[in-house]
């Protein structure tokens, strides 16, 4: 990461410092987190010239043998079924995925990964664990247990209140 980056990384960080109170603490840390996040998977997705919902979508139907449901995609997603329409169609065109009919309900569309999305995947998946291992160094694996958990109830919750 270059000087002015790590400048503009270090004076988002010091902006909030003045929050004392908890929840707002705890939802700005939270938030800095994830822009810290976001901009490191920002430049290694960048590499192999897909975007973050497209990643997520390869890993979702790289462990799906017999394809997803595109409302299934949405809702893992949390977004919406034409956010979620219009990637997949996305990722069609591009040959990542392919859609077919679900015979379980001939009602919605499964998504299945191509060969193409499947090779893509796979070179994408090393560097991000080694990211995503890297990140996380700094915590022993009961505290990422700890925080998986914490932050898995707070998604929950806020889906069920707003």
């Amino acid at each position: 990461m270059d000087s002015q980056k790590q400048n503009e990384l270090k004076n988002y960080l010091d902006a909030y410092s003045f929050v004392e109170f908890s929840s707002g603490k705890t939802i700005i840390n939270l938030l800095k987190t994830v822009e810290l996040m976001k901009t490191i998977y920002y430049n290694l997705f960048n590499r192999y010239s897909i975007s973050e919902p497209k990643f997520f979508v390869l890993l979702l139907l790289s462990n799906s043998k017999n394809g997803m449901p595109l409302s299934q995609i949405g809702k893992k997603l949390l977004v919406s079924r034409a956010n979620i329409t219009g990637l997949i169609d996305r990722m069609e065109k591009e040959g990542l995925v392919e859609k077919k009919g679900n015979p379980a309900d001939k009602r919605s569309i499964k998504a299945h990964l191509t060969a193409k999305g499947k090779r893509l995947f796979e070179e994408v998946k090393k560097p991000h664990m080694e990211f995503s291992e890297k990140m996380t160094q700094c915590l022993s694996e009961t505290e990422k247990s700890q925080l998986n958990f914490l932050l898995e109830k707070i998604q929950h919750h806020i889906v069920s209140e707003f």
